[in-house]
């Protein structure tokens, strides 16, 4: 038997049975490779369609939510009236003269401090004693801040909120917050918690 093929007349070179195994093995690799391209272009397209589907539905929803959203705008903007301010005020007057707020001598004695060094803490940059006001009136100081720990709480957040009111500060750190068991902050703060009720306090101000 021969060892070699040759293909009389065509003046092709001889092959051996080794190399056609060879170019064999090379073509079935080849034939693979091309089984997998088509394999993962039949994938591909198939994703393309998801896409397209979800596409069109997500194009759906948002018209429907934007319907929505229409129907609830008012034609006209929303503007307090001089009765809803008034009793605004009226609020926020008997939440400033409750007894816990104090009138600012009456923080500086309880404080051990002068009240120039009052003054001062208030007009510091950032403020290191938050006080409420309500128009003419003389300024009051919750006493939480004649504790060690909820004066630091309270500086900690005066830090980053120096753009935002004092009466949303107040209300921040002594209203209840569903993150710290519907406690205020001055009632939840510890020493072992410090940051997370300044982080919860900040979250609540929209601070970040």
């Amino acid at each position: 038997m021969p060892k070699t093929l040759s293909f009389p007349g065509f003046g092709l070179p001889k092959v051996t049975p080794a190399e056609v195994k060879r170019f064999e093995a090379a073509a079935n690799i080849k034939e693979a490779l091309i089984q997998e391209k088509l394999a993962l272009a039949e994938q591909y397209a198939a994703l393309q369609e998801k896409y397209a589907a979800l596409q069109e539905k997500l194009a759906s929803v948002e018209q429907a939510l934007g319907g929505k959203a229409r129907a609830l705008r008012a034609d006209t903007r929303w503007s307090p009236s001089a009765t809803d301010i008034q009793r605004g005020r009226s609020a926020m007057l008997r939440l400033f003269e409750q007894p816990q707020n104090l009138p600012l001598p009456e923080f500086a004695r309880l404080a051990h401090k002068s009240r120039q060094q009052i003054y001062k803490d208030l007009a510091a940059k950032p403020r290191r004693l938050l006080a409420l006001s309500v128009g003419p009136r003389r300024q009051r100081l919750p006493d939480w801040q004649l504790d060690p720990l909820r004066l630091r709480l309270t500086q900690e957040v005066l830090k980053r909120a120096a753009d935002i009111d004092a009466w949303t500060v107040f209300q921040a750190l002594s209203e209840p917050l569903d993150s710290l068991g519907d406690r205020s902050p001055v009632e939840a703060v510890s020493p072992g918690n410090l940051d997370a009720v300044v982080k919860a306090v900040y979250n609540a101000l929209g601070v970040h």
